[in-house]
């Protein structure tokens, strides 16, 4: 499963263990054998609190792969970090982890996806 893009909002639910709505009802009844990446996109005031990187932290404990954000010109029209990775390099990253990955699926995958915390 791919989370794309992943808002502020929503990764600290996940990170809380909250369910309530769809996508985090399906976050919490996930089978984490099963690769789950997010590409969190969020101002870069967002992206550096250091909530966020307690947040990342803890769905990385979960085996949760990030895919991090790009710096550039965002929604509000800051210039900063926190912009969504280019969908192309999210399907890249996706396809990329998922080949390596074995066929045996009671095997818990090791997905590196890169971390790029934000600093604290």
């Amino acid at each position: 499963m791919v989370i794309a893009p992943l808002s502020a909002n929503t990764l600290a639910k996940i990170a809380g263990g909250l369910c309530d709505n769809l996508l985090t009802c399906i976050v919490r009844a996930w089978d984490y054998s099963k690769p789950l990446f997010v590409a969190p996109a969020m101002n870069t005031f967002m992206w550096n609190n250091p909530f966020t990187s307690r947040h990342l932290e803890t769905i990385n404990l979960l085996g949760i792969s990030l895919v991090p954000p790009i710096t550039k010109r965002l929604a509000c029209g800051d210039y900063g970090n926190g912009a969504m990775a280019e969908p192309s390099v999210i399907d890249s990253t996706v396809r990329l982890a998922c080949k390596r990955q074995p066929l045996n699926t009671n095997s818990s995958p090791v997905v590196p996806a890169g971390r790029n915390l934000p600093s604290s």
